[in-house]
């Protein structure tokens, strides 16, 4: 028994928090107390805000590029910043088992490394989750473009992404919730997501989700889902589930398509064997995939804040509100001052649109053409 409770020492979890937001959500975990659990690592090109966060393994990207002072909202800057600090990147996430990259989307830092550090992991041969958040409708139309090219960037060397959007938060919330409670809101929705999945892995239960299992769910190709819910008692289980399965952050995806899911319950005391069968029932008959393949876990947790505490993961979910990019036109650099180059904004054929629904009355949303990742032109 205590075997199963002490967890898997071999296993070795990195997250990589990538930009502002993805800085503030490791140095939450950090404020969790998972720091013994994983290795936390925060990237920035803003000296300062690395210096404001309490996280101990700490990356200074493009030192020489932004000289600590950030990316100026520019993800081709973000991109060139991971390249001059590649080395320091590959050298944070070697010997790790798997690696969950955060970060925001939609700005210069997140948005344009992100993708860099999925291709280092991968080349590592390491599996590699990505959770982005979306941008505000409020924080305009290029932030959104700037971050919907970026999810373009990232979905060639990445395992598996998420993306999570703030917009539909502010939805559920009211339109009366003050900024920084939207905020707040969104990085906590986004750090319960990652500490559930975090002791999932970390953490032997009766019914066990190892690292093969979760390795297979993320060989699906497509989207991905992540969904939390709590109850607090057994009876109110498949609230949690329906919780879970109605993510209030999950902007692309739905789950009814889904070729892989784990599900994953956590318990303070034992769980009816009815409840156990009756919930994966229940995600059956939300899947249209007669062929799905559910991993289930289940393990007890006496310190659980709730009675119950589900972990729905959901990959290879066919992604019919994206569409092909529009086709880039190459564009022309610039010389600065300091020697390095600086895009100048390209011309783009808008023959087909990369789009969200985001809500009623949302209009579509045209990708940006300008590419990220000099290395694939």
């Amino acid at each position: 028994m205590k075997e199963l409770l002490n967890g898997n020492p071999e296993l070795l979890i990195t997250v990589v928090g990538i930009g502002g937001c993805g800085c503030n959500t490791v140095n939450m975990l950090q404020e969790n107390n998972l720091s013994e659990q994983v290795n936390l690592v925060a990237v920035n090109t803003d000296l300062a805000a690395l210096n404001s966060i309490n996280v101990k393994n700490k990356i200074l990207i493009g030192e020489n590029l932004t000289n600590g002072y950030g990316a100026g909202a520019d993800p081709s800057i973000g991109f060139q910043a991971a390249q001059e600090s590649e080395a320091l990147l590959r050298s944070a996430m070697t010997d790790s088992d798997i690696v969950i990259i955060t970060a925001g989307f939609g700005g210069g830092t997140g948005t344009g490394a992100s993708p860099l550090v999925a291709q280092i992991a991968r080349e590592l041969n390491i599996n590699c989750l990505a959770i982005v958040t979306l941008p505000f409708e409020s924080e305009g139309k290029v932030r959104m473009d700037y971050a919907l090219q970026g999810i373009e960037d990232i979905k060639e060397p990445i395992h598996a992404y998420i993306t999570l959007s703030n917009d539909l938060l502010l939805k559920g919330l009211g339109e009366s919730v003050g900024l920084f409670s939207a905020f707040n809101q969104s990085n906590e929705v986004l750090k319960n997501l990652l500490i559930a999945l975090v002791q999932m892995l970390n953490e032997t239960g009766y019914v066990n989700v190892d690292k093969n299992d979760f390795s297979t769910i993320l060989s699906y190709e497509g989207e991905s889902i992540l969904g939390v819910g709590k109850a607090d008692s057994e009876e109110q289980a498949f609230e949690a589930l329906d919780q879970a399965l109605n993510n209030p952050l999950v902007s692309i995806a739905n789950i009814d398509t889904a070729k892989g899911i784990i599900f994953q319950l956590f318990c303070k005391s034992e769980p009816k064997l009815s409840t156990y069968n009756g919930l994966i029932d229940h995600i059956r008959t939300k899947v249209t995939n007669s062929a799905v393949l559910i991993v289930p876990g289940v393990s007890l947790a006496p310190d659980l804040a709730s009675e119950i505490e589900i972990l729905i993961i959901g990959s290879g979910i066919s992604d019919c509100k994206m569409t092909e990019k529009p086709e880039v036109v190459e564009h022309k650099t610039e010389e600065i001052e300091n020697g390095t180059t600086q895009s100048t904004e390209p011309e783009y054929i808008d023959e087909e649109l990369s789009f969200i629904t985001q809500g009623e009355g949302y209009t579509d949303i045209p990708a940006i053409t300008r590419k990220l990742m000099a290395n694939k032109l």
